[in-house]
């Protein structure tokens, strides 16, 4: 069984549910950072610990690593993430990768040059967003923001919150390539698979696309290629 370790931006340590649902027959084991605001100054506060919290999981047994906190990671843009990647990899010794550059490989997958995006951040930190996916040839053609910057309340936001928030912002967006929904702390169960079946587009979520990158890094086969983790699935929409 696969055994994969994630650094996590809550301090107590949870392992996120998709992890789970997406992969019943991995093993997670998650470390929390004690993260408190979506903020320049609280990504600062905690970034210096995530070496150290990815050799902890390695050394309890995980065979790779994943940064799941988006914000986390691309906060201080392209160059920044790929050397915390780096630091990362050599603290602990497992292959490693973090959220932000999942949700990259996930869109360039897919194809999707153009996305509306939906987010649980502030301007400020939805600035460095769009910045970070410019860098990587992806345009923002629409933006909705939930405008919030405590950890704490991103967790109380429930299915048909994200649903309707997310199905506003495509009607607005024009002629996107499909849906970027990011913060890893927005749950996605009852969201991700109706959403695909509305929009009859690709939706790609932070929580889902860090845990498909994660698996990855083991087992590629499991993981399976984007397009049947993002793409939507054959069935009826039971939520509608």
């Amino acid at each position: 069984m696969s055994h994969l370790g994630l650094v996590v931006p809550p301090a107590e340590g949870a392992v996120p549910p998709e992890a789970a649902q997406m992969f019943p027959d991995c093993r997670f084991t998650a470390a929390g950072l004690g993260l408190r605001e979506m903020s320049d100054a609280g990504y600062s506060g905690v970034i210096d610990a995530v070496a150290e919290r990815a050799a902890t999981l390695a050394a309890a047994g995980a065979g790779a690593v994943s940064l799941m906190g988006t914000s986390l990671s691309f906060f201080r843009g392209p160059e920044f993430n790929a050397r915390l990647i780096e630091t990362i990899a050599a603290r602990s010794g497992v292959p490693v990768t973090t959220m932000t550059q999942s949700v990259i490989d996930a869109l360039q997958a897919l194809g999707m040059a153009r996305v509306a995006v939906l987010t649980a951040y502030r301007d400020d930190v939805n600035r460095m967003l769009e910045d970070y996916l410019s860098s990587a040839g992806v345009a923002v053609v629409g933006l909705r923001s939930l405008g919030i910057r405590r950890i704490a309340e991103v967790k109380d936001l429930g299915p048909e919150r994200l649903l309707a928030e997310a199905g506003a912002l495509w009607q607005e967006a024009g002629d996107a390539d499909g849906i970027l929904i990011s913060c890893g702390g927005l749950r996605m169960a009852g969201v991700g698979d109706p959403l695909r079946r509305r929009t009859g587009v690709p939706v790609v979520s932070s929580a889902e696309a860090g845990i498909w990158g994660a698996v990855r890094l083991l087992d590629p086969d499991l993981a399976g290629p984007a397009e049947t983790v993002f793409k939507a699935p054959k069935g009826p929409d039971l939520h509608k």
